[in-house]
């Protein structure tokens, strides 16, 4: 018998996505609408957390909404995606009505910069029916943001297909029960989602890696940490411009 699902908590840590947020919203309302349409019964939280925003993110955010979801913004002052995503998850498990089963709850984590397919919420919701406790999906950058070559070259290098070994924060997803077992995210200013995706592992959890659920994410090449999928990005650029031998090494992308 398939595991009864009770709610998913959507967590988007942005610091600065004025440009952003609002595409990001729309995406994850239109994903709520898809999943509602084949399982009307589940609750979806989002939880927006800024993360030391000066920008209008927040005006943005309240102006988009979320349709279909509850959407709750509060901010903090960390500088740091993995407390970003550790205290947005802490607020959405305390703030959702049914804390006391955290077996029934579904995590999904993206980010601000990034746009989740239709299919996004229903595929983990189907992920977690037939047992997973943890979902990677995959990312490309966004066509209009990159040089035709350097997509290419992203293309080339990235592994689409069941079993890839990518783990991105911005598609990923996993029960509460795992996440809580094995600790929930570390204060890593990058490489929060690789690491607790290891613990997860360590902790006998099986990691069900998926192309079904790929998502589109900003395809910039300064970004707003060091380590993550611009600085990805920018070292194909530079292979592109020169270096043709090498192979770019961010273990996340």
């Amino acid at each position: 018998m398939a595991r009864e699902l009770k709610g998913i908590l959507v967590v988007i840590p942005a610091h600065n996505e004025e440009q952003r947020i609002a595409d990001c919203l729309r995406s994850v309302a239109a994903s709520t609408a898809n999943l509602h349409e084949l399982h009307p019964q589940l609750q979806v939280q989002v939880t927006l957390l800024l993360d030391s925003c000066t920008d209008g993110t927040e005006r943005t955010a309240r102006n988009t909404g979320c349709k279909g979801a509850m959407l709750r913004i509060l901010a903090a002052q960390f500088r740091n995606v993995g407390s970003s995503r550790a205290l947005g998850i802490e607020y959405a498990l305390q703030s959702f009505s049914d804390t006391a089963d955290p077996a029934r709850l579904w995590i999904a984590c993206t980010d601000a910069d990034t746009r989740v397919p239709e299919h996004w919420l229903s595929g983990f919701a189907e992920a977690y029916a037939a047992g997973a406790e943890v979902v990677t999906g995959t990312v490309e950058p966004d066509r209009d943001e990159v040089p035709q070559q350097i997509f290419a070259n992203w293309h080339r290098e990235y592994t689409l297909s069941a079993g890839h070994p990518h783990i991105h924060g911005a598609n990923l997803g996993f029960s509460a029960a795992a996440y809580l077992r094995a600790g929930g995210f570390a204060p890593l200013s990058a490489g929060e989602d690789v690491e607790l995706v290891q613990r997860l592992r360590n902790h006998g959890l099986e990691v069900v890696a998926t192309d079904r659920l790929h998502a589109v994410t900003s395809g910039r090449l300064s970004g707003r940490l060091k380590g993550g999928f611009a600085d990805y990005l920018s070292e194909l650029t530079q292979a592109q411009m020169g270096s043709r031998g090498s192979t770019p090494s961010n273990a996340s992308c």
